[in-house]
């Protein structure tokens, strides 16, 4: 991947089965730091493009995963991303709470085709 390049990444994380609420919170909790300190973060996550949380749907019912949507700049935005203070609390939260039923899935996709928005 070229350094310069879009990095578009879709992250699922797959609590157990009684960890989803739990998983909810921390994330909440995640978003209240980024809340709390949005001027920092958007002074020193500038390539940070979209960062989208959404919850897997079944039907009408809430389904057993989050998905991250995530946009960024290039791979030292990402990069940058990962040494954020959100992420590492969410990462040390789960891990110490044994929130995930298995390792989050990362997929990095390049688009082929379509529009954000018309």
């Amino acid at each position: 991947m070229a350094s310069d390049s879009l990095v578009s990444i879709v992250v699922t994380l797959t609590p157990h089965p009684d960890k989803l609420d739990r998983m909810l919170i921390v994330i909440t909790q995640c978003i209240d730091i980024l809340k709390e300190a949005i001027r920092i973060v958007r002074n020193t996550e500038p390539g940070n493009l979209r960062y989208h949380l959404n919850v897997e749907m079944k039907g009408d019912r809430r389904g057993e995963s989050i998905v991250f949507l995530e946009d960024y700049e290039n791979q030292a935005a990402w990069d940058n991303h990962c040494q954020g203070e959100a992420y590492d609390y969410m990462t040390k939260t789960f891990a110490d709470e044994d929130i995930l039923a298995k390792t989050p899935s990362l997929v990095f996709i390049k688009p082929l085709a379509g529009w954000t928005s018309r």
